[in-house]
């Protein structure tokens, strides 16, 4: 990242977008207050609130967005966002750079859980790890590689996808996904199946009431989230094995289980390691702040 220079970095999320501002000498400045989505009001509206909020930072040199879905490596175009949907088929680098009056490289556009990942290599849990991966968990199961201290996406933008590995496929029970295939990692470890798995083992669905059950005794709670812990490592020795990644951070809401689950992960991951290290795993600890840290950091690799 340039030394100089002032960046700004955008976290689009469902519900609001969060912000802040890297000046020199990587000084971090954060958005008091998050601007509220609010993606119903039409993607015209929406990118006018934005670049408003954008200018409320005062000036600045570049601008970096995270924004959840699949991007267009070629064209920029978001080709695919499950909650924001109305943001499909726009090109949000040029859209945002016309409203900004900056020319089109002063605006970076990545998808969020990469630029969580970019954010938390660069100042969080992964600090001083060239090679690692991201796993957001949450309403689904995000991810973010960095190979050689470089954010990975392919050349599809596809290749952090670890939440669609399928783990247990449809013929032998697994659920279906809203990816539209049936037994992705994320049917299994995200908070949203979670939930759903409690519901139909008879146990609460309110994930911080069944952690605190879990911790406080050996049970059901216990069991399920050691099995959880289980599945999530199966997802993660995937990437082992093909990536030789043995760094993991683990962020989202539901990263607050990870001391339930990785009894279970290590498990999994020990029965199918072969070769390399332990694999260590760690909770991310920039929390909602790694998205535009990440963002602002793209934004500067770009001057």
């Amino acid at each position: 990242m340039s030394p100089t220079g002032r960046f700004l970095g955008l976290d689009i999320g469902g519900t609001s977008v969060k912000a802040g501002m890297v000046g020199p000498g990587e000084k971090r400045v954060g958005a008091s207050m998050p601007l509220p989505t609010q993606i119903q009001d039409g993607p015209e509206v929406f990118l006018d609130r934005l670049c408003d909020y954008a200018r409320s930072f005062g000036p600045f040199d570049a601008v970096g967005v995270g924004c959840p879905g699949v991007f267009d490596p070629g064209t920029g175009a978001l080709r695919a966002s499950a909650n924001l949907q109305n943001l499909e088929g726009r090109i949000l680098g040029q859209e945002i750079a016309q409203r900004l009056n900056l020319s089109e490289n002063q605006v970076r556009v990545d998808n969020d859980a990469n630029l969580a990942a970019y954010g938390e290599q660069w100042h969080g849990a992964g600090a001083g790890r060239d090679n690692m991966c991201l796993l957001t968990l949450g309403t689904g199961i995000g991810g973010g590689l960095i190979q050689d201290g470089r954010l990975f996406t392919g050349p599809h933008g596809m290749a952090s996808e670890v939440g669609h590995i399928v783990i247990l496929p449809k013929e032998q029970g697994g659920h279906p996904c809203g990816c539209g295939s049936a037994g992705c990692l994320e049917t299994l470890a995200s908070a949203t199946h979670v939930r759903r798995r409690a519901r139909e083992a008879g146990l609460t669905e309110d994930t911080v009431e069944l952690c605190r059950r879990a911790e406080a005794a050996a049970g059901p709670e216990r069991e399920l989230l050691h099995q959880v812990g289980r599945d999530l490592g199966r997802g993660m020795s995937y990437v082992v094995s093909l990536l030789d990644i043995t760094f993991f951070v683990i962020a989202g809401g539901f990263s607050a289980a990870l001391p339930q689950m990785i009894e279970g992960i290590h498990e999994t991951l020990s029965e199918r390691r072969y070769g390399t290290p332990k694999p260590d795993v760690v909770r991310a600890t920039l929390g909602p702040d790694a998205g535009w840290m990440g963002a602002a950091r793209l934004a500067g690799d770009a001057r």
